[in-house]
């Protein structure tokens, strides 16, 4: 009786394999979805800052957030003696620099907080009266300070095409120093309230 060609379970087994680390080979090369970029970018945000709102009350040391909403970065400063300067080697608290295609928007919280002039007269005079070498670093315009209060802000995470549409994520803190991160479409308790009291009315 004649045998049957076929293929043995170890080939098989082996095509298997073959399939699976090309698929996962394909899958690593494929662009990430924007959508998930905002996100990923507003999470990494969000647990920064508390985790840097941790540091700061434990370690009773001031920290900042500089925010350059041109160039889509942000980086991480402590208060010294000497003013503030920007954090090196630390593995959390990097400076972030956004994918290509992906930025932000920055708001401050009402109030002294908001007060633009306040936070950046000193820089203009360094600048004027100073060479390069000898101008100090912008301070920054989030505040994290070791007696648990945060800087009132809100930061939008969009897409360069539309920065209007449904993938943005923001990250809220409000005055009472809460920090809340919101995915598309969602709104903040305190937003909640205001959307209450104007249907109210």
């Amino acid at each position: 009786m004649q045998r049957k060609a076929g293929f043995t379970l170890l080939e098989i087994l082996l095509v298997v394999v073959l399939m699976s680390l090309s698929a996962l080979a394909v899958v690593q090369t494929m662009p990430e979805r924007q959508d998930d970029q905002l996100k990923d970018q507003a999470l990494r945000f969000f647990q920064r800052l508390q985790l840097l709102s941790d540091d700061a009350i434990l370690n009773g040391q001031d920290y900042g957030i500089y925010i350059d909403d041109k160039k889509f970065n942000y980086k991480y400063m402590i208060l010294t003696e000497d003013g503030w300067k920007e954090v090196k080697d630390d593995k959390h608290f990097t400076a972030t620099q956004l994918p290509e295609g992906t930025q932000f928007q920055f708001h401050l919280g009402s109030g002294a907080w908001a007060d633009d002039d306040r936070l950046f007269k000193a820089e203009d005079f360094y600048e004027d009266h100073f060479e390069e070498d000898d101008i100090k670093p912008k301070p920054p315009q989030i505040f994290v300070l070791s007696s648990g209060e945060n800087t009132p802000f809100e930061i939008t995470f969009n897409s360069e095409q539309n920065k209007n549409n449904e993938q943005n994520w923001r990250v809220k803190v409000l005055g009472t120093g809460e920090v809340t991160l919101l995915s598309p479409g969602e709104l903040s308790p305190s937003e909640s309230d205001e959307n209450d009291d104007a249907k109210a009315y």
